[in-house]
């Protein structure tokens, strides 16, 4: 008897044992950043807060004070992953989530190397009046009327999402979960339960998307210094990141589970 059951008692135990990637592990601390640190954190950046689970942005972009991006990123470093989080935006406001940053100082952006998913507020598409950021903003909707590679749910620039009524409007919860595999050269986007996007990683596909894209045009990109695009979503591990943009935004729920 004891013998048929050492087989059996063995199995349970290294199965315990055993150490997996397939659990979601949360990513934000109640009333802390802890985790988290500001892109080329010099000390005297701000914007981002925790309150109650819910972190924000809640500052002044870049784009409008022109003191260095304060996009905050993760301080582990992600290669394939799932992510989920419910995010919500004021109106006119503009957002988004990047992997594969590199925190290096030669970059003066964290999107010079981190492909992003895009969170807006849709309505910005049928009323340009309410856009924050000011002209770049608004022209960069107004280029992206019929392609929507900006719009919600886009791999900006590059891949735009096959649903575009998935939505919730603005300063209501939507949520995200995103897939990065590097293994299966897949990314894939889903928003409030529905699949709105799917593109490849690396290859002939990816390379394609870029040249056709503003990060193949470097020659028009002097404001982001020498390194410009060169080495955009070159990186299959990196930080992960939320974006220093114009408008308030909030996230919460976040959690991640890595793959191998």
């Amino acid at each position: 008897m004891q013998k048929a059951l050492l087989p059996l008692l063995l199995s349970i135990f290294f199965t315990n044992c055993k150490t997996t990637n397939d659990e979601w592990t949360d990513q934000l601390a109640e009333n802390s950043l802890e985790g988290w640190h500001f892109f080329q954190d010099n000390g005297s950046k701000k914007g981002w807060v925790v309150e109650d689970g819910i972190l924000t942005f809640n500052g002044v972009s870049d784009m409008e004070t022109g003191e260095g991006d304060a996009s905050l990123l993760s301080d582990k470093i992600y290669g394939n992953f799932e992510i989920e989080f419910d995010w919500k935006i004021m109106p006119g406001g503009n957002s988004g989530f990047m992997w594969g940053v590199q925190d290096d100082p030669k970059y003066k952006y964290p999107y010079q190397t981190g492909p992003e998913i895009q969170i807006l507020d849709a309505a910005m598409y049928t009323d340009t009046t309410i856009i924050l950021g000011g002209e770049i903003e608004v022209q960069n909707v107004l280029e992206d009327l019929e392609e929507r590679k900006h719009f919600i749910g886009s791999l900006y620039d590059l891949s735009a999402p096959t649903v575009l009524d998935a939505s919730k409007p603005a300063n209501e919860w939507n949520s995200y979960h995103i897939k990065i595999d590097y293994k299966a050269n897949r990314g894939e986007v889903s928003l409030n339960g529905v699949k709105i996007n799917s593109f490849p990683l690396q290859g002939p596909e990816w390379d394609a998307m870029v040249a056709k894209s503003k990060f193949g045009k470097s020659e028009t990109a002097d404001y982001i210094g020498g390194v410009r695009w060169k080495d955009f979503g070159k990186f299959s591990k990196g930080h992960i990141c939320f974006q220093d943009h114009p408008g308030e935004v909030s996230f919460r729920n976040i959690r991640i589970k890595e793959l191998e």
